[in-house]
């Protein structure tokens, strides 16, 4: 069976969601594996090409998993989805099959050209795909990674434009130009729904980072539930026992009268 399909073992539903979207009308599957039981079934399948494994998901390690999945599918091509915070371990990850990194936070486009390393060109319904988050910075390497981790298959960066080159691209009165006018009323939901959209993604990964590294932050967590929960509870019982109180009133029958 030809590898048709990508397999994403991660929790997180924004992920999956970018991996769809770049893989557009392609034709290629998706196979969602969220926990090591998941990603474990999803070995036997045949027909894998693309293996996408974050490097802490529920009940396992990405390294790990990366190992026994190139044992099985030694030709699909792994990549580990890596959080700004994670130590890129790069010769370990050569020891497991793995092809690279993919640095979080990530745009579609990103995705797609690795995965367009394997397949070629998935067509112009995938390629139209806007991005969703924006690409680092040219000339910003990414916390933890080196640049020996850069791989062929990002775009190569431009040289810096000199200050004479940058001149020509503008008109010569630019400076007189009227400011462009912003609608707040517009811009504003897109923006807080851009953040809300990565924000969650980002959170769990600096949680899973410090709750796997730092018992000083776990026992902190701890701490701050355990208050949370005293201080709210009380509240809540209360809320709780007047609503069902008044369910109950409203529920018995009005007595009839006697004449």
């Amino acid at each position: 069976m030809l590898p048709s399909a990508v397999l994403l073992v991660d929790p997180s539903p924004v992920t999956a969601r970018r991996v769809a979207e770049a893989l557009g009308q392609s034709g290629l599957q998706l196979v969602i594996a969220r926990d090591q039981a998941e990603a474990t079934a999803a070995l036997a399948r045949t027909d894998l090409g693309v293996i996408l494994v974050s490097t802490h998901f529920p009940g396992g390690d990405g390294y790990a998993f990366a190992t026994i999945a190139h044992a099985r599918h030694e030709e699909a091509v792994i990549y580990l989805l890596c959080g700004s915070g994670d130590t890129y371990d790069d010769e370990r990850a050569n020891a497991c099959g793995v092809e690279g990194p993919i640095v979080r936070p990530f745009s579609v486009e990103t995705v797609r050209r690795h995965i367009e390393t394997v397949y070629g060109p998935l067509g112009d319904e995938a390629a139209a795909v806007p991005e969703v988050e924006p690409e680092p910075i040219d000339g910003e390497e990414p916390p933890a990674l080196g640049a020996e981790h850069v791989h062929s298959v990002e775009a190569e960066a431009l040289p810096p434009v000199g200050d004479e080159r940058l001149a020509t691209f503008l008109p010569r009165d630019w400076r007189t130009w009227p400011r462009v006018q912003v609608d707040p009323a517009v811009v504003a939901p897109a923006v807080e729904r851009a953040i809300l959209e990565v924000l969650p993604e980002v959170v769990e990964v600096v949680l899973a980072k410090a709750l796997g590294s730092s018992r000083s932050f776990r026992d902190l967590v701890a701490v701050a539930v355990d208050e949370a929960v005293r201080e709210q509870l009380p509240g809540i019982a209360r809320r709780v026992v007047r609503e069902r109180l008044l369910e109950i009133e409203n529920s018995v029958p009005d007595e009839p009268t006697s004449s």
